[in-house]
């Protein structure tokens, strides 16, 4: 296992894309605060009932990596995984002796590990940015922005595990088109939240999907119910992984 993480570390470092989407994680996470700050609630739906200031911008610019990180997680997930079957290299490590379940495990550790490199890279923008533009003398350790924090983590991670899944149930098609589009539609689940005081309907969905909860974060008050949520995506993750590691045990490698 030890060996198979040093292996997959040692490519995920050496890689171009890897370097590359931290720099773009970083310019989104800042260019987003920057844009709040400068255009507040600018082109908000009317019966969305959010009002951007300093405290829900410190909440949103944040939260908003849930929706720009999965798209860089599965993209790196696509890239790595494609590397490893085209080239053989799962194949490889089969015949020198290990066994399925530690490379999918390795695989999801390395990866997992790239997406809390990308949300440190696109967090730190964010407090650069939000402390220049605010005049804060720093940011204090709040419960609230350590729960914020790791509900964010949670949600892109769900995202991260479900691309690894899906990279190995398509690893002889295209991928990566696949598993970003499947990242979109998930995506799409935190507009039940924007609009969950408009419809019953829309408010059980919000609950449902852990994503609906993103227009209720906020840097100076934990939301109702982050709980719910964080057992949702704690749940989520355990189901995928072990979908993937009983695929990955039974699958054909060529």
């Amino acid at each position: 296992m030890i060996k198979l993480l040093n292996t997959n570390f040692h490519e995920l470092f050496k890689s171009r894309y890897f370097y590359l989407a931290m720099l773009i994680c970083a310019a989104i996470g800042g260019g987003l605060t920057a844009a709040m700050y400068l255009f507040p609630n600018y082109n908000m739906p009317e019966d969305a009932g959010v009002i951007l200031t300093k405290g829900t911008i410190l909440g949103f610019a944040p939260g908003f990596s849930t929706i720009i990180l999965p798209f860089v997680a599965a993209a790196t997930v696509a890239v790595l995984l494609d590397s490893q079957f085209r080239h053989g290299i799962v194949r490889n490590m089969l015949t020198c002796g290990h066994k399925r379940a530690e490379i999918f495990l390795a695989n999801l550790i390395t990866m997992s590990a790239a997406t809390a490199i990308y949300f440190v890279c696109y967090q730190i923008a964010v407090f650069a940015v939000a402390i220049f533009a605010f005049g804060y003398e720093g940011y204090t350790l709040k419960a609230a922005f350590v729960s914020l924090s790791v509900m964010l983590v949670m949600l892109i991670s769900i995202s991260t595990v479900l691309s690894l899944v899906l990279g190995n149930f398509l690893r002889n098609g295209k991928p990566a088109i696949i598993i970003l589009v499947v990242q979109y539609a998930l995506n799409l689940s935190m507009l039940f939240g924007m609009f969950k005081h408009e419809s019953k309907v829309l408010s059980v969905l919000a609950s449902a999907f852990p994503q609906g909860c993103l227009f209720d974060f906020s840097y100076a008050v934990i939301p109702d119910g982050i709980e719910k949520n964080l057992i949702i995506s704690v749940v989520m993750i355990l189901v995928f992984t072990v979908i993937g590691l009983v695929h990955f045990q039974k699958c054909d490698i060529k």
